[in-house]
């Protein structure tokens, strides 16, 4: 006799990801002059997952624009498979009173591609 062990998944988020399909830019190395946009495909305040092309490589520790919502977070790349990848977030960043200078240029993309009031 042999029993059959089902196969459950286990959720190991700690906050449950709501469903989204909102463009964002991914931008890294010196002075963030690197980028690629991407999709966020779900996200919560602790993380994402996001849509890129499996052809773009990913550094480990990123900053995500997320236009819709108008915040960057500096994110920790988490798993990466074909054009997903998850992220977890550091901190999060409000870009309409971002004043780091590290961080002007995900504010530039912001102004200049924001829905509705881009350049």
């Amino acid at each position: 006799m042999s029993e059959r062990l089902a196969t459950q998944y286990v959720e190991r988020r700690e906050e449950p990801r709501a469903p989204v399909c909102a463009p964002a830019r991914i931008l890294h190395g010196d002075r963030l002059a690197l980028w690629a946009d991407c999709t966020i495909k779900d996200i919560s305040a602790a993380g994402a997952k996001l849509e890129i092309s499996h052809f773009y490589k990913l550094p480990p520790r990123f900053v995500l624009v997320h236009f819709q919502a108008g915040v960057a977070f500096e994110v920790i790349l988490k798993w990466r498979r074909g054009d997903l990848a998850g992220a977890s977030f550091e901190r999060r960043h409000v870009l309409e009173t971002l004043d780091e200078p590290r961080l002007a240029p995900a504010r530039e993309a912001w102004v200049a591609l924001r829905p509705g009031l881009g350049g």
